[in-house]
C-alpha cells in the first residue's frame, strides 16, 4: 500500500492491486510535472495557487479509483454490463487518469502559441514513445497497454466507451479534481461541492446507444447544480481573472517575440528548439527536448532576457518578473473594443512602441474551450482547466440524470438553476495595454 497526504482528498491510497500507478508515479516524465504549475500564472492573482500538475494528476487517479470501488451490481442489466467493462479495465482506467496531463508544458497555452502543437499530442507522444519510462512501465505491465492508454486519452477506445467518458466528458474525474483543487488552492470558497455525495450519486447509463456518465435522478440533481455553479464561479473569478489573463497574454507575446528575433540562449537546448520551431511529438529527439521544459527553464530565460538588446523582449521579461503587468479593461462589444484599440494604437505610436505588442485585444476564446453549461457552443469560452476539443470524437456536451429504469433526463431540462446559468454564459473581452498609459 502507498499513501499520500493531500489537501483536497486528505488521504490518497493505492493498494498492491494498483501497483502500476506507483510504478508510473516514479517515472521521470511524471516527476517532471512537479515542476509545472497546474494554473500556470494563476498564482500572480492568487498567491496560494502554487500546486502542480503532478498533484492534480495524482488526484484524478485517486478519484477514478474511488469511483471504480463504488460500482456495484444493480437491477439494470445494461448498467451492470457497462460497470463490468469498467472493472475489467481497472489498470487502464487508473493509468489513463494519472497520465492524462503528462504532455503539458510550462505555461501550457502560451507555449502552444509558439509550438502550434496542442499539449495532447505531446501526451500521446510520451505514452507511445519506446524511449520514455512511462511507456516502458505500461508495456511491462501488459503488452499493448500504452496504445490502449493513448486511445482512451484520444477518446477513441471502443471496448469501453464509459471509461472514455469517465476521463473526458462534462462530468469526468479530471474536472472533479481540478475544480476542487483550484478552488482550495486559490482560496476561492465558492468553488466547492460535496465530492463524497457526487461519487455516491454517479451512475453509468446509455443515451442514444452511447454510454454516458451521469447522476441518479433522485439523488443527483442538487449536487449537479452545485457542480455547475462551482464551474460557473471558477471561470468567472479564477480562470478568466483579468490579472491572470494579462500575465498569460504577456507570456504568449514574450515567447512570440523571442521566437521572432531568434533569442536563443547558449546551452538551453530545449528552449532554443522551442524558439526555432523544432519541437514535434512524433520525433524522438524532439520529444526528449520537449520533456526538458518546465517552469524553471522559462523563468530562468526571462531573467537572462532582462538584459537582452531587443527592447520589447527586455521590457516584457522585466514586467513579468516584477509583476508590472498590462492593464486589462473589459469591453462589452467588438465595437467598443475597436474604439479602445484605436485609442491605444495611437498611444503606442506616441510612445514609439509596437502596436502588435503593446495594444492587445484579448477574448476568452483564446483557448477554444467549449463548455455548454458555462458558454453554449457558438459563444466564446475558455479556461485554464484542461480542455477536451483535441480529438475527432468531441466530449459529451450534456450531463444526464438517470431515473430508476435508466431513462436519461438532460440536466438543464430538469434544473431551472442550470438552465438559467446556461442562458447567462461567462464571457470575457478585454483590451490590454501598459498600466502607465492613461485612458
Amino acid at each position: 500500500m502507498k499513501s499520500f497526504r493531500d489537501p483536497v482528498h486528505n488521504l490518497i491510497v493505492f493498494q498492491d492491486e494498483d501497483q502500476i500507478v506507483i510504478d508510473l508515479i516514479n517515472t521521470k516524465e511524471m516527476q517532471r510535472l512537479r515542476r509545472i504549475r497546474q494554473l500556470g500564472l494563476g498564482n500572480i492573482a492568487y498567491p496560494g495557487a502554487e500546486h502542480s500538475r503532478f498533484v492534480h494528476s495524482l488526484g484524478v487517479a485517486h478519484v477514478m479509483r474511488r469511483f471504480l470501488d463504488t460500482l456495484r451490481e444493480g437491477r439494470d442489466p445494461l448498467t451492470n454490463r457497462l460497470q463490468r467493462d469498467l472493472q475489467d479495465h481497472r489498470s487502464l482506467a487508473l493509468a489513463s487518469a494519472l497520465l492524462h496531463d503528462i504532455g503539458h508544458g510550462p505555461f501550457s497555452h502560451a507555449l502552444e502559441s509558439v509550438t502550434h502543437v496542442r499539449h495532447e499530442r505531446f501526451t500521446i507522444g510520451v505514452v507511445l514513445s519506446p524511449h520514455t519510462e512511462v511507456h516502458q512501465v505500461l508495456e511491462a505491465a501488459q503488452t499493448g497497454l500504452s496504445q490502449q492508454v493513448a486511445s482512451v486519452i484520444e477518446r477513441t477506445f471502443e471496448p469501453s466507451r464509459a471509461l472514455v467518458k469517465l476521463l473526458s466528458s462534462q462530468l469526468d474525474m479530471d474536472r472533479v479534481d481540478y475544480l476542487l483543487r483550484d478552488a482550495l488552492m486559490t482560496g476561492a470558497g465558492y468553488g466547492t461541492f460535496d465530492v463524497e455525495w457526487l461519487l455516491h450519486a454517479m451512475r453509468i447509463g446509455e443515451v442514444d446507444g452511447e454510454p454516458e456518465v451521469g447522476l441518479d435522478l433522485k439523488k443527483g440533481q442538487s449536487i449537479a447544480e452545485d457542480y455547475i455553479m462551482c464551474r460557473y464561479y471558477m471561470y468567472l473569478h479564477v480562470y478568466f481573472h483579468r490579472t491572470t489573463r494579462a500575465a498569460e497574454v504577456m507570456v504568449e507575446k514574450l515567447l512570440q517575440r523571442a521566437s521572432e528575433i531568434h533569442a536563443v540562449i547558449p546551452g538551453f537546448h530545449a528552449l532554443n528548439a522551442l524558439l526555432e520551431g523544432r519541437l514535434r511529438p512524433d520525433d524522438e529527439a524532439s520529444l526528449a527536448l520537449y520533456l526538458q521544459l518546465d517552469d524553471g527553464v522559462l523563468w530562468t530565460a526571462m531573467h537572462m532576457w532582462t538584459e537582452h538588446e531587443d527592447p520589447i523582449l527586455r521590457d516584457f521579461s522585466q514586467r513579468l518578473l516584477h509583476r508590472k503587468l498590462f492593464r486589462a479593461v473589459d469591453v462589452q462589444s467588438e465595437q467598443e473594443a475597436k474604439k479602445l484599440m484605436k485609442k491605444m494604437e495611437k498611444k503606442a505610436i506616441v510612445y514609439g512602441v509596437s502596436t502588435d505588442y503593446y495594444a492587445i485585444y484579448d477574448t476568452a476564446a483564446s483557448h477554444a474551450y467549449h463548455d455548454p453549461y458555462i458558454a453554449p457552443v457558438g459563444k466564446n469560452a475558455a479556461g485554464m482547466g484542461d480542455d477536451h476539443t483535441h480529438s475527432s470524437v468531441g466530449a459529451s456536451e450534456s450531463i444526464y440524470l438517470f431515473d430508476e429504469v435508466g431513462r436519461p433526463h438532460e440536466l438543464a431540462d430538469s434544473s431551472f438553476i442550470v438552465s438559467a446559468v446556461r442562458n447567462r454564459s461567462v464571457n470575457a473581452m478585454r483590451v490590454l495595454f501598459p498600466e502607465e498609459w492613461s485612458l
